[in-house]
């Protein structure tokens, strides 16, 4: 059914890309060898002409050498230019399928197909642009294969898996996603990390002494001109999260969680239920007040390269009542409770100073060089201790049949849902200084293809954390 076939012409491009991605380095070393672009010479034009025609050559060649087909119930890919690499993927490993249509992909009607298995933390195979039709069709002769009875060679009629929608997105619940979401932080860090990689090329000091002079001209000016900049990044962010996240729906199947979602590159995840490790319910600070949580589902799937398969967001924005009822559909045997046993009241001062002591030496140095203006760093000595006792409010965990919940928060409050079965280690630690107090701590961890997830309570009384230790020794 399935004869051997090149992928979509459209992955040279896409092979092209990922290319440069991995030479940006390169390149830049040739420019800045090269002194400024006036200064080019021959060698740095021919070396970097080089570069981008091996990136060009080995784009097409990586096309035609990549073949795949089907024999039997097995998938194979083949590839490889110089040394020839064959890989067979039996349908009964196959755990999920993957499609995601980016924007070279949907104008001609294709699909990027990502195939996992079971004992694998990244995936199996990738057919970065086959046609759409042929896609589900292969996808359908899978579940054909693997639903045929052993021995059987009659034909079986291929059953699509039956679909629950159990979660689709607002219009209104996007909006408040976007417009609350962490990213600006996160762009903001991707501007300065690529900047960074100029260093020697930009005049550095020549745009100080402008800064420093535009700083002189007044504090009004530059306090606008901080707004705007902020103003313009949220935006960008809030753009970003509404294409992600447009259309996002959560459908379960017997034995899957069915994820899609995008606008611009649209995306299904599928999450076998058999792999799901550990449920994180996340309540980020600007939307805590408003009692609305983030679901995620920490999998057996993913790798470092794919962090997003072994930590995939099932219910982007929900609110907090709504979250019981939810779990059930979603993951019955994962139960939430708030009833949580917290940190006991003699460890609130060991959450309020570790997260204080970094205030004296901040304000000390802001003083020293900002003399009046860097006395406005005092209110440290107010927010830093709050914060240490709202991190302290929000510690806690319980116990509940053969469920661990672990509550903390870092800068968002995470409850960590946990099965026994699941958890791979238990940790269980006693400082020096706990000792003092009778405190502990517990972290519990659970496998994951980014190399493991964990939630950690710190400062329990030693009692109840050697109750959690016996609980899990038990099994």
């Amino acid at each position: 059914m399935f004869k051997q076939s090149r992928l979509h012409p459209v992955s040279i491009i896409y092979d092209i890309l990922k290319r440069l991605r991995e030479f940006i380095f390169p390149f830049i070393g040739i420019i800045v060898l090269g002194g400024k672009p006036s200064e080019w010479g021959l060698y740095t034009i021919l070396g970097a002409s080089v570069l981008l025609l091996v990136i060009l050559i080995s784009g097409f060649l990586s096309w035609n050498y990549f073949t795949f087909y089907v024999v039997d119930k097995e998938l194979r890919i083949e590839y490889g230019v110089f040394v020839k690499k064959k890989r067979y993927i039996p349908f009964e490993r196959i755990q999920s399928i993957d499609f995601t249509e980016g924007i070279f992909h949907r104008p001609f009607g294709l699909v990027k197909v990502k195939i996992e298995t079971a004992g694998t933390t990244e995936a199996e195979g990738e057919l970065t642009a086959i046609s759409k039709a042929v896609a589900q069709d292969l996808k359908r002769y899978i579940i054909q294969k693997k639903n045929e009875q052993i021995g059987s060679e009659e034909v079986v009629e291929v059953v699509e898996p039956v679909q629950q929608e159990i979660y689709r997105i607002t219009n209104k619940q996007l909006a408040i996603l976007a417009s609350t979401s962490g990213g600006v932080g996160v762009i903001i860090s991707a501007v300065f990390a690529f900047i960074s990689q100029f260093e020697d090329i930009i005049p550095y000091k020549k745009i100080y002494e402008h800064i420093h002079q535009f700083i002189t001209s007044g504090l009004a000016l530059i306090s606008i001109v901080v707004f705007v900049l902020f103003v313009l990044l949220w935006l960008f962010s809030l753009l970003i999260t509404l294409l992600k996240y447009a259309n996002f729906t959560l459908s379960k199947t017997k034995d899957d969680l069915i994820i899609t979602r995008g606008l611009i590159e649209k995306k299904q995840i599928t999450i076998p239920l058999q792999r799901i490790q550990a449920v994180k319910i996340t309540e980020a600070m600007l939307r805590q007040p408003f009692q609305l949580v983030g679901v995620s589902i920490i999998s057996a799937g993913g790798s470092f390269n794919d962090l997003e398969a072994a930590n995939v967001l099932a219910i982007p924005l929900l609110k907090k009542k709504q979250l019981p009822h939810l779990l059930k559909e979603m993951v019955p045997e994962y139960e939430y409770s708030d009833q949580l046993t917290p940190p006991p009241k003699r460890s609130v001062w060991r959450y309020i100073i570790k997260n204080s002591w970094i205030a004296l030496p901040i304000i000390v140095s802001l003083i020293y060089f900002f003399h009046g203006w860097g006395a406005l760093s005092l209110l440290l000595l107010f927010i830093l201790p709050s914060w240490g006792y709202w991190n302290y409010r929000s510690a806690g965990y319980h116990i509940s049949g053969k469920q661990l919940i672990l509550s903390f928060r870092q800068f968002n409050k995470t409850t960590f849902m946990m099965r026994r079965n699941r958890i791979q280690a238990l940790y269980y630690t006693e400082g020096w200084w706990q000792r003092k107090g009778d405190l502990a701590s517990i972290q519990g961890i659970v496998l994951s293809g980014a190399g493991g997830a964990n939630g950690v309570v710190t400062d329990l009384a030693k009692e109840d954390v050697e109750k959690v230790y016996e609980w899990y020794s038990l099994r």
